[in-house]
């Protein structure tokens, strides 16, 4: 059976440390990625309303004006 030096298990010690270290700040930088995604989608959903409503109140607007020119003529 070989024997493995104690530098080995150090190196692979550090690089795990190392490779912790980055997927935790990766994961970090997703976590605020999503919550701005998750707001934006928040934002667009509302927007979408807000249009929908505009569409609905101008379209409303519309027949009003036509029933008045009906009646003036």
């Amino acid at each position: 059976m070989t024997e493995y030096s104690p530098y080995i298990f150090l190196g692979m010690g550090a690089a795990l440390s190392v490779l912790g270290f980055f997927l935790k700040r990766l994961k970090e930088e997703i976590d605020v990625v999503k919550a701005k995604n998750q707001r934006i989608e928040i934002n667009q959903a509302r927007n979408h309303e807000r249009l929908a409503n505009m569409d609905k109140v101008l379209e409303d607007r519309r027949h009003d004006i036509k029933k008045l020119f009906e009646r003036l003529k």
